[in-house]
């Protein structure tokens, strides 16, 4: 019996294997556009592959697989008709239905329910409408009694499957959120300092003495990098002067929005820990929430609530099959670039993370952070502007004053494989509302907030009191 029982769990592992190996997502439904000449074609699914080739003028190539590198980054395997083979980024490509490179767009009717916030689900369903989005999915919390709210729009699968309360979407940037209530937590643990220098954590001295704090508010003065993978890898990195800016440390001066700086962030918080981080957080903040996220989307608890992913013109950026293949390394410092943007779930989990950061770290009873802790969280560092916004920098997240009709919120926006998504709440009423979209248009308002999701918000935040 117990032979069995490990033939049938070979069997089993072998089965996970061959949904998530390299290139096992091959269909002949789609084709790989790629509308720039002199496009790297390269040996393997990462930039660290030689070059094989690289296109010409704008062309379209036939699709036989894809896979993710150590950045989370997709790559697309293609081959011309002279049967030529290699590996494009989906930065600089995009793929589609062979049938309908742009899938015929058709308004979505709903009709009116009844409910007391109908009114809300017209506004939704026209905004979603007017920005082409293919699916949205709305969640908001009332902070004067807890209530939460959903709304959905349009297709998690375009056509033939629709947008849940419960279905899944890549929260894109709103992870770094995720990534500094983690190091707050850890913090109360007294596993890393946020003011201390990161050198201690990766056992050298550094060209400058930057911290978490100046990491996740993007004044760490690190100059915007191609992330590399592993500890002596990125230590390589932070060890070379030339990679800082001139400037202070923590000053307005040297704010710059950064991806780079925010996965050292996270690789710090690992190597501090001896942890991997989605463990951490899963542990200590996901788990005693109730909520089924993850960095990882092959992770979470129910991976057939996965929504498909479209980018603004409607092609194709990420499948079921291929999010269910993101799985962490076990190595500390590995999933650096996973967690910048890489968290997966609904709006109603984002709405929950915000929520507890809005009643001092506390939601249905548990102490997930102290309000000390949100405290630090809430500071504003500095004054910055970008895309015409002008806010104050907070620890990841940042504050604007009069946004939708509040005295001010925290917020932050997230834009990655065709997900467009705020998350925000205001620190007085404990209102919460977060947005996901896919497919929609990354038009910015005057604070250059994407348009769609700051209309959506504003109506919800003005409504909360009626609906």
């Amino acid at each position: 019996m117990k032979m069995l029982r490990r033939i049938a769990a070979l069997f089993a592992v072998f089965a996970i294997m061959l949904t998530c190996v390299p290139a096992a997502y091959a269909d002949t439904d789609y084709y790989i556009y790629i509308p720039n000449k002199n496009v790297n074609l390269r040996e393997g699914p990462g930039a660290d592959y030689d070059i094989k080739g690289y296109t010409g003028a704008p062309v379209s190539l036939e699709y036989l697989g894809a896979q993710f590198d150590n950045m989370d980054i997709l790559w697309y395997k293609v081959r011309d008709s002279k049967g030529f083979t290699g590996w494009v980024s989906s930065n600089v490509s995009r793929r589609y239905y062979k049938k309908s490179a742009k899938p015929k767009y058709g308004r979505i009717k709903y009709k009116n329910d009844g409910t007391l916030y109908s009114d809300v689900r017209s506004f939704i369903a026209d905004t979603a409408y007017d920005a082409k989005a293919i699916g949205v999915q709305v969640a908001a919390i009332r902070g004067s009694d807890g209530r939460i709210f959903d709304w959905t729009y349009g297709y998690s699968k375009w056509g033939s499957k629709e947008v849940k309360k419960n279905t899944k979407f890549r929260a894109a940037s709103i992870s770094k959120v995720a990534v500094a209530i983690c190091a707050l937590k850890m913090q109360e643990q007294d596993i890393v300092g946020m003011n201390k220098r990161i050198d201690k954590y990766w056992g050298a001295k550094l060209p400058k003495g930057i911290s978490l704090t100046t990491l996740f508010t993007h004044t760490s003065t690190l100059q915007y990098l191609a992330l590399k993978s592993g500890k002596e890898a990125l230590l390589e990195q932070l060890l070379d002067a030339k990679h800082y800016l001139d400037g202070t440390v923590g000053t307005r001066d040297v704010w710059g929005y950064n991806n780079y700086a925010s996965s050292i962030a996270a690789a710090t918080l690992e190597l501090a820990s001896g942890t991997i981080l989605e463990d951490y957080a899963h542990e200590n903040i996901f788990a005693p929430m109730g909520v089924d996220m993850s960095f990882f989307a092959g992770r979470l608890g129910n991976t057939s609530k996965l929504a498909t992913l479209y980018e603004e013109d409607h092609g194709l950026e990420l499948t079921v099959s291929e999010a269910k293949c993101l799985l962490p390394d076990g190595e500390l410092a590995v999933n650096a670039g996973n967690y910048i943007g890489g968290l997966t779930g609904s709006a109603r989990d984002v709405a929950k993370m915000f929520y507890m950061l809005a009643n001092d770290g506390s939601y249905a009873g548990e102490q997930i952070l102290s309000p000390e802790s949100v405290e630090l969280l809430e500071k504003k560092y500095v004054k910055a502007s970008e895309y015409g916004g002008t806010f104050r920098q907070a620890l990841a997240v940042r504050y604007m004053k009069g946004l939708y009709g509040t005295k001010g919120v925290y917020y932050h926006t997230g834009n990655a494989y065709g997900v467009i998504a705020l998350a925000s709440y205001d620190p007085e009423t404990k209102n919460v509302v977060v947005v996901f979209t896919t497919g929609a248009s990354h038009k910015r308002d005057e604070n250059g907030i994407y348009k769609i999701c700051s209309d959506i918000t504003d109506m919800v935040f003005r409504s909360m009191d009626s609906i």
